[in-house]
């Protein structure tokens, strides 16, 4: 059986201002913080989020990411088949910006190698149903209205809008999309 579709999918994009207000809360929510853990949960989600808003990519790539993958030196992000939606490999420019916030967020948890984003178990990434609750709780200390139908998605949506100008050979290598 076919699942009927809807013609007109309703599919938000976020915007400049709800990246900056969601970052805001959580830089608030990290000072607020009495636990060492706690603090740490707020710089993962914040490094999550500025990934997500600097690459256009899906999250469950950017939660498998490792420091190994991440090259300062040569400017580049290596995105893992094995975490990607098609399987493939993708080798990417870092932008600057970008490279500044992962230099600070790794000094902020002491990492030298390993998952960007370490789950209990030492093996795996952190869940991501942590994230996702972890977002919910920023956006809301944000006070920002819920998305209908996205949570981490319509930063994925943004991010492509925002490159609409560029050619779309670019624009589908470094968000991970093998046809447009």
């Amino acid at each position: 059986l076919k699942r009927p579709r809807e013609l007109n999918a309703r599919q938000p994009v976020a915007t400049w201002e709800r990246f900056t207000a969601t970052r805001a809360a959580i830089a608030r929510l990290a000072e607020r913080a009495t636990t060492d853990a706690e603090r740490w949960r707020w710089w993962r989600l914040d490094a999550a989020l500025v990934l997500a808003e600097a690459t256009g990519r899906r999250l469950g790539s950017i939660r498998a990411l490792r420091w190994e993958d991440v090259d300062f030196t040569r400017g580049e992000i290596r995105w893992r088949a094995e975490h990607d939606k098609r399987r493939k490999e993708w080798v990417v420019p870092m932008p600057v910006p970008l490279a500044g916030e992962l230099q600070t967020y790794r000094r902020n948890v002491a990492a030298v190698a390993g998952w960007l984003f370490p789950g209990d178990d030492p093996a795996q990434p952190l869940g991501r149903e942590w994230f996702d609750y972890w977002l919910r709780l920023a956006e809301r200390a944000a006070e920002l209205p819920k998305l209908d139908f996205g949570l981490w998605h319509p930063s994925r949506r943004k991010w492509a809008t925002e490159r609409k100008a560029h050619a779309i050979k670019d624009v589908m290598a470094a968000g991970g999309w093998l046809d447009s």
